[in-house]
């Protein structure tokens, strides 16, 4: 019967089969076979070591399009929207109520110049809501809420959880057609020209986009064009 790759390592595998309890110097365990080998002979992917027999193992199993022992799993495009979409929930109320706070008609253009300083405003306390809503509870358990009902985590690309800096500057990425969109107008009240208006609104719009197709295309990681940014990715906590 062949051996299965996966099993424990057996008793002439296991450094302690000699009755030590300790592994022999210079040797560490490939992640995917169990086996021990010589720390040269490892190769370290995705915060594991790994042996020439364990890659190809995980190859093949790429290949098949299936999970590698311990490796990290992308969420599916409708849990990791979802999430998306649950987060957004909670912004909906200040993105629509900001405005009829400070008198801007609902319907109306958002480069309209009449109420662009009021615009401004509200986009501001927006950011300041949104960017220490993600960078906080990134940074804690690299989860939002959303996250944390889709069972998603965001973590660096070795698998180590993210820091504060960098959960706010993923925050920034995230919102940065917010804050193109609004520097633009803070651009069009000391400049009073409606192009650089109309110009950061586009290019706002055409970062949101890409950022959300970029993670639709990427079908092995799913990474966003803001996690491409700041080296993160988002894991499905399935087990």
């Amino acid at each position: 019967m062949a051996d299965n790759p996966y099993a424990p390592p057996s008793a002439a595998e296991s450094p302690s089969a000699s009755g030590s309890t300790a592994p022999a110097p210079g040797m560490a365990q490939c992640s995917i076979t169990k086996k021990w080998f010589p720390e040269d002979e490892l190769v370290t992917f995705q915060g594991q070591l790994v042996s020439a027999e364990g890659k190809q193992i995980l190859l093949d199993r790429l290949q098949t399009g299936a999970s590698a022992p311990n490796e990290f799993v992308r969420p599916g495009v409708w849990r990791r929207f979802g999430c998306i979409f649950l987060d957004d929930i909670l912004f909906i109320l200040p993105s629509m109520g900001l405005p009829l706070l400070f008198g801007i008609p609902f319907a109306e253009p958002v480069g309209e110049p009449a109420y662009i300083p009021r615009r401004v405003v509200t986009q501001i306390i927006l950011l300041a809501l949104i960017l220490p809503y993600f960078g906080l509870l990134h940074s804690w358990h690299g989860q939002s809420l959303g996250k944390m009902v889709g069972k998603l985590r965001v973590i660096n690309m070795d698998g180590t959880p993210i820091s504060r800096a960098k959960a706010f500057a993923r925050a920034a990425a995230f919102s940065l057609g917010t804050i193109l969109t609004t520097l633009a107008m803070i651009l069009y009240i000391l400049l009073h020209n409606p192009t650089i208006t109309s110009a950061g609104i586009l290019l706002g719009t055409i970062w949101v986009l890409a950022d959300y197709i970029l993670a639709l295309a990427d079908t092995h990681m799913q990474r966003s064009l803001h996690d491409r940014i700041c080296g993160t990715r988002v894991i499905w906590l399935n087990a």
